[in-house]
């Protein structure tokens, strides 16, 4: 073996251990995900257990565990949808709530359930909907080919309010006063309505819309650069970012088409799992929707148990939430505005 000098000794020591510090560190990354996992699982556990009323195995089986299982898919599928519009409008504060997705969810899923349209078809009304929503507020937030943050959260905010404004003229002209009281209640969020029907319902919605992220995950990590660099590194922009607003309308809009508008998961949870992993969406992704799968399950708990035997909508204690994060993040990024 040919010896090397002080130079070549300090270069190889230097780069060993940057291999050694990089693995490690890749090693943490995923010890971080599993740790989220298992207090997913532990939360879930707990759950089940505890509520208004003390109900045998069956009962439980039968009314608490779809309940679990579907703010966990509803969670996972609004963090989801959170994470790919940061990544692909490059915005720190978008979300399926405050860009309108949530809204033009529920006006699809609350027109099908108005206009009696079966209920397997109401996830992909929504979807359409939701879908024509992220196309109009890309569109309108687009200047010069730039899209600002800025004209997107002022988009996303006129569309909410346009598409409130259409839903709440479909509920003043309905006939239907207990089905439009109802609608009312579910708008605000929450599980109250659960059984395994929903939970099979959204769950090849929420397999679609993690499994296209994924599997576009280099190409989001290329656009944190900007689409010009993302295209000179060999990325079909356009193409990824139709799939990426797909990916987007379906977890959103089979969220709120059974649970209602539930606000500001898809924005807190990519914010606190990039923290703790960094920016690479092949683990940002699977980190975000596990944390907010845990976080809304949270919520859906506190919500079923401080007020019994009443229940809080879900979405009253998600807002609570992210409105003072949302403040927070828009205060750091005022610097933008000006």
């Amino acid at each position: 073996m040919p010896k090397l000098t002080e130079t070549q000794f300090r270069k190889h020591g230097v780069s060993k251990m940057r291999a050694l510090t990089v693995q490690r560190f890749r090693i943490s990354q995923w010890q971080i995900l599993t740790a989220i996992a298992i207090l997913l699982l532990v939360t879930a556990l707990f759950a089940s257990f505890i509520g208004a009323a003390n109900l045998s195995a069956e009962q439980i089986w039968a009314l608490r565990v779809p309940r679990i299982f579907l703010a966990i898919l509803i969670g996972l599928s609004l963090a989801t949808s959170g994470t790919c519009l940061q990544a692909m409008f490059r915005n720190p504060l978008a979300d399926p709530f405050i860009l309108g997705l949530a809204s033009g969810g529920a006006l699809g899923a609350a027109s099908a359930l108005l206009f009696g349209v079966p209920s397997f078809a109401i996830p992909f009304a929504a979807f359409l909907t939701a879908l024509m929503t992220t196309w109009l507020v890309y569109r309108l937030g687009k200047v010069n080919g730039v899209v600002r943050m800025d004209t997107l959260l002022l988009a996303g905010v006129a569309m909410n309010a346009f598409l409130s404004s259409i839903l709440t003229l479909l509920l003043y002209l309905n006939s239907h006063r207990l089905l439009i009281s109802a609608v009312y209640f579910w708008l605000m969020g929450g599980f109250q309505m659960a059984t395994w029907r929903e939970v099979w319902m959204v769950l090849p919605y929420a397999f679609i819309g993690l499994v296209l992220p994924l599997y576009h995950s280099r190409a989001l990590n290329a656009l944190l650069f900007g689409e010009e660099w993302a295209h000179y590194a060999g990325i079909e922009v356009e193409a990824v970012k139709r799939w990426l607003i797909i990916a987007a309308s379906l977890s959103c809009g089979a969220a709120v088409s059974v649970a209602g508008v539930i606000g500001f998961v898809g924005l807190m949870a990519p914010h606190f799992v990039r923290l703790l992993v960094g920016p690479n969406h092949r683990l940002l992704l699977l980190g975000a929707s596990i944390f907010g799968a845990w976080l809304l399950l949270c919520c859906d708990t506190i919500a079923r148990t401080i007020a019994k035997p009443a229940e809080l909508p879900v979405g009253i204690l998600t807002a609570f939430l992210g409105v003072p994060f949302f403040l927070l993040l828009l205060r750091k990024a005022k610097s933008v505005f000006s």
